[in-house]
This record gives C-alpha cells, structure tokens and sequence, in this order.
C-alpha cells in the first residue's frame, strides 16, 4: 500500500505503534506537538522538530533566506507554545546542494539568530549534510514548563468552548499571492498575509500565560489548518466538536480577497489553509471572563470558534456549520503530505 492510499496521520499511527516506548522519564512520546519528559525538582523537558523542503514547504525565488531562518525555529518554538513551555536550546541541520551561495547560508542563520535571541533561544548545535536537490532545514527544539502546567491535545472535555488565537487564513492567503505574483506579492494589496506566511510569530507568551493560568483544557498549534487540526485534538480526546465557519477570525485582507472571489472561498482558506501558527485550545464556558482579561493584557484576541461535544455517536470529529446553520461539505480538511 502507498503512503498515498492510507495519507498522513494513518503512517503516523504505524510508526507510533512500532515505536511504543515506556520508560519511567517519558510523560508523553509521539501523538502531541512535544513530546514530554519527567526532570528533577517538578520541571517537564519539551521536545520537538519540524522540516522544511524546498519545493514542498518554501520556493527559493520568493523566499529570503533571512526569513527562511526565521520562520524554520519559529515553526518549532510554536510546538513549544502549544505545549504551555518556554524554549531553552535548539540544533538546525540542513542539507544543501554543493553549488549553494554562502550568502544564501550567511542569511538563513542570521535569521536563526534572529528568532532565536528574541523568544531566548539558544543554538547549541547541528549538522550539515550535502543533498543531490533542493535544501533541507530541519529545527529542533528543547523546552520547559513545570510538569503540572504542560497542556496536551488530549484534555477537551463536552461543553468546552473552541478557541483561536489572533486571526486565521492569513498565511494561506500569503502563499496563493506569491504563487500568483512572486516576489512582488511582498508589495502588492496582501502584502500583510504574505509576511504571515513568510514569518510568522510562535504564541509563546499566549501558550505560557493560558497553562499557568490553568485556563486550557488542551492545547495545540494550528499548522495544517484548523479543520484537521481540530479533528486531530478531538480524536486524542474521545470528544467531537462544533464549529461555526462564520465566527472565524479573520483579517482585513482576507475580508477583501473574499469580496472579489468569493466569501465562502475565503472562509475555507481560513477553515483549511494551513501554517497559521495560531494557537487552539478549549476552556470550560466558565472561564470567559478570566480569558478575555488575559487577551487584553497579551493585546491578542481569543476568540471563540465552537463547542466541545460527546465524542460516542458523533457522525464525524469535527462538523462545520456554515453561516446559514446548515452543515458544510468540505472537499479537503488540510494540509496533509501523503
């Protein structure tokens, strides 16, 4: 059978079950957006990697490499925020073709560095490898968080509200203008959503200050599109969930991108585009107040999106309601590789 026939999460699932693992240190191994192991004095060490492939994950032509730097840590310091932790150390391996220009090496760790000293990140190490094609940059990062704070995929409990942080669709909208335009997308009337798309911003304060405040009953970060990433949250919890498509959050220019081609396509971008790196989480309806005080104080919106249901019986995870209250069909759920 193809990687094609059974897609992504299903080969996920084979390699989980060939590598059970149990050991007396490992809170959490594969299944969450870090895995998580037990340290001395109460404290919770947070692991996780992320891969970016030219040609499958970024372009070259439209991509700085400055901003490819930038956006290969913050991709995984955005794991770290789902998990309610804060980044200690990170290593970066990259594989290259042997007639890459040095600038193009020179730029990509400059923006390394960038992320890094601003979310207090420290490189402490790598590798490089030579590739017959295309580059390679593969991030990974070490964090912590008090073991009692860590916030899984797993917890959603029935009658849980649906949360998003900030707004979504916004890097989907990014890359369907730099496919359109290039480079000069950067410039043209979705300039805002391609520097989402080309650097975006880890939740790391958001995730931190929502587990110590036990507000989050499960957490994850939003990277394949809401739609499949709700389902993967709904399925680690043995619940179902509710979303009204019209309570997405969404910016300026994806309001403007739908006036011109169409409403409902842009809701779906923000529904099913993908790389986002906004947060998602649940909260028990009783903690509204408390969470609109912390979105003031952290000047990011959380904005309720759905409702938590009884996971026996439901017809499918995740149902979406369009605005007319009806269920919506949904050709594709997100962004999967196989």
């Amino acid at each position: 059978m193809r990687l094609k026939d059974i897609g992504e999460d299903a080969l996920i699932k084979l390699i989980a079950k060939r590598s059970v693992v149990r050991h007396a240190r490992l809170a959490k191994g594969i299944g969450d957006d870090a895995c998580v192991m037990r340290e001395v004095g109460g404290r919770a060490l947070l692991a996780t990697t992320d891969v970016l492939i030219e040609d499958t994950h970024f372009k070259r032509s439209y991509t700085p490499p400055r901003l490819l730097g930038r956006k290969a840590l913050s991709i995984s310091l955005s794991d770290i925020a789902a998990m309610g932790g804060e980044p200690l150390f990170f290593l970066v391996s990259i594989a290259l073709p042997p007639e890459t220009d040095k600038r193009f090496v020179d730029g990509l760790y400059d923006g390394l560095a960038d992320a890094g000293r601003r979310w207090k990140c420290l490189l402490a190490g790598g590798n490089t490898a030579r590739s017959r094609r295309g580059i390679t940059v593969t991030t990974t990062v070490f964090g912590e968080a008090p073991a009692g704070e860590v916030v899984y995929r797993k917890g959603a409990r029935a009658g849980d509200l649906v949360f998003v942080t900030g707004e979504l669709g916004s890097s989907a909208l990014g890359l369907w203008a730099l496919g359109e335009r290039g480079k000069s997308a950067g410039r043209g009337p979705y300039r805002k959503s391609v520097a989402r798309h080309l650097d975006p911003e880890p939740r790391l304060r958001a995730g931190k200050a929502l587990a110590s405040a036990g507000l989050a009953t499960s957490m994850m970060d939003l990277s394949d599109g809401l739609a499949l990433d709700l389902k993967r949250l709904c399925i680690e919890s043995g619940r179902a969930a509710v979303v009204n498509l019209g309570s997405l959050p969404v910016s300026d220019e994806l309001l403007k991108f739908g006036e011109k081609h169409g409403r409902r396509r842009a809701l779906l971008l923000a529904l099913t585009g993908g790389e986002d790196y906004e947060l998602l989480f649940t909260s028990p309806e009783s903690s509204l107040k408390r969470l609109s005080g912390l979105s003031k104080r952290l000047s990011l919106p959380f904005t309720p999106i759905g409702r938590i249901v009884p996971g026996r019986g439901a017809r499918r995870a995740v149902t979406v309601l369009d605005e007319k209250g009806s269920p919506a069909a949904l050709a594709k759920e997100g962004f999967e590789h196989f």
